[in-house]
């Protein structure tokens, strides 16, 4: 009786066309790339993060400023590596390709056109450090 054979196993022509070792590869293939697709979004949300300017190479945290425990949540106590110029009628401190605002503009005179080393808090709303130190980083 060829009609019951072909009712009772419907995916023989299936199983020819698509051979076993095949049919691996395709489910091999299949699993790639949902894999792919799951870790993809991580890898591009740590790009977005290594873009924003608080590298640890140019910012290390430091201790908080005596008295600083008023501070606005907007606030971070940090250190910052780079050099103060003129920018306009104000001093700002150039890192990298980041420039902040400095609160103190008689401190930052001394400094101008030097590396310096400045600790402070920045407010992030308003890309301002506000000075506790600034040191002068020695050339080499």
């Amino acid at each position: 009786m060829p009609v019951a054979e072909s009712i009772s196993n419907p995916y023989s022509s299936i199983q020819t066309s698509i051979g076993g070792g095949q049919m691996k590869r395709v489910i091999s293939i299949l699993a790639m790339l949902v894999l792919m697709a799951t870790l993809l979004p991580a890898a591009f949300a740590q790009q977005d993060q290594s873009a924003q300017p608080s590298s640890s190479a140019q910012q290390r945290p430091s201790a908080p400023a005596q008295g600083s425990s008023a501070q606005a949540p907007s606030q971070e106590s940090n250190s910052f590596s780079g050099t103060v110029v003129k920018s306009g009628d104000k001093y700002v401190l150039q890192v990298g390709s980041m420039t902040y605002q400095l609160d103190d503009q008689d401190k930052a005179k001394q400094f101008e056109g030097k590396q310096v080393k400045v600790n402070g808090s920045l407010d992030k709303a308003t890309s301002t450090i506000h000075i506790t130190d600034i040191q002068p980083v020695p050339e080499k």
